[in-house]
């Protein structure tokens, strides 16, 4: 998988909680706080702005995603412990989410910060350094150094990001189950192929942008591990695109 611009992302699939130390910078260069409602994702544009729902309690929240995490394929979503908290999940937990991108605010942050958050980059200390003429040995000179107080010229001044309050809304739980799904394809001889390899099964899906494409779905699942343990399967044979989602 590798990071893309996408301002109409939605999706489904499992969050975990982050277990980045505090004072770790992020991908995007923020100074990781555990305690901030904040996440990671492992392909959309940093930094941006998604709304999450968490599928079996109906709790929403609103995270501004800031690194690249999770590092599993299992897991499409990793949350701070005050996001995770305030979305119902416990420490070490998992749940079935959705993703919608809010596209408005995304897009903003993208025009003011086109290369994500500047943190201001202090030059390396050096030394003095004695430059000698090989022709005139005991001629020296003596060049200067720096004790690494100055700051890279090309560097922007430093951006703070408004942090999200740490809130969150009771929606309507709903019924879902775990599923893997292979990929899609707007070709059905391609997707047959792969259900015949996966033993799954062909869904027609509608995308955002009007297109009919074919899935292939493997599922339902009884438990997080049972998909974890197909989708490291699948992974290893070759399917690269599988992936876990919710339905």
């Amino acid at each position: 998988m590798y990071p893309e611009e996408n301002f109409n992302y939605q999706a489904t699939g499992l969050a975990m909680v982050s277990s980045t130390q505090k004072g770790t910078i992020t991908t995007d260069g923020e100074v990781y706080n555990p305690r901030t409602m904040t996440g990671g994702h492992q392909t959309l544009q940093l930094p941006s702005v998604v709304k999450v729902r968490n599928l079996d309690n109906g709790r929403e929240i609103v995270i501004r995603l800031n690194n690249r995490e999770p590092s599993t394929p299992t897991r499409i979503l990793s949350l701070t412990p005050l996001a995770a908290e305030m979305l119902g999940i416990s420490k070490n937990g998992v749940a079935k989410v959705e993703i919608i991108e809010d596209e408005s605010q995304s897009r903003n942050i993208a025009l003011q910060l086109p290369n994500g958050p500047q943190l201001p980059i202090t030059a390396a200390p050096v030394g003095e350094v004695q430059q000698q003429d090989l022709n005139n040995p005991s001629s020296t000179k003596t060049l200067g150094g720096n004790d690494g107080s100055s700051t890279l010229k090309s560097v922007n001044k430093p951006i703070l990001l408004t942090d999200f309050p740490t809130t969150y809304v009771q929606g309507t739980p709903r019924f879902s189950q775990i599923f893997i799904d292979g990929g899609s394809f707007t070709s059905k001889n391609y997707a047959y192929r792969l259900a015949a390899q996966m033993n799954g099964r062909l869904v027609s899906v509608v995308e955002n942008n009007g297109r009919a494409v074919t899935h292939v779905r493997v599922g339902p699942f009884n438990s997080v591990s049972e998909a974890d343990h197909a989708l490291e399967n699948f992974l290893s044979s070759g399917i690269k695109g599988a992936k876990i989602v919710i339905e």
